[in-house]
């Protein structure tokens, strides 16, 4: 176990499987949650026909979207990710 102290710069925290790992890097697992918590952090959220909120947090999209990539890149092991967003709201 390690301990790591957190900075004002942290973004996000991306906990994944090697199902993740083996096909993507560090570098590029970081650009695409940075931009993803970016673009999503500017919409609105959509209202369903019932007319509550469908709101997925720009989190768990990054974490799709990182899912989604590392299929598409051939990983033929299990694929776990949650991406933690620590920037200040």
């Amino acid at each position: 176990m390690t301990f790591t102290a957190r900075t004002e710069e942290d973004e996000c925290l991306i906990l994944a499987s090697d199902g993740l790992w083996d096909v993507i890097s560090n570098q590029v697992a970081c650009e695409v949650s940075r931009k993803c918590l970016a673009i999503n952090s500017r919409r609105k959220p959509e209202t369903s026909p019932s007319g509550c909120p469908e709101v997925e947090s720009p989190a768990a999209n990054a974490a799709a979207l990182l899912t989604k990539l590392a299929l598409a890149r051939g990983s033929s092991d299990n694929i776990s990710v949650v991406v933690v967003d620590l920037r200040k709201p």
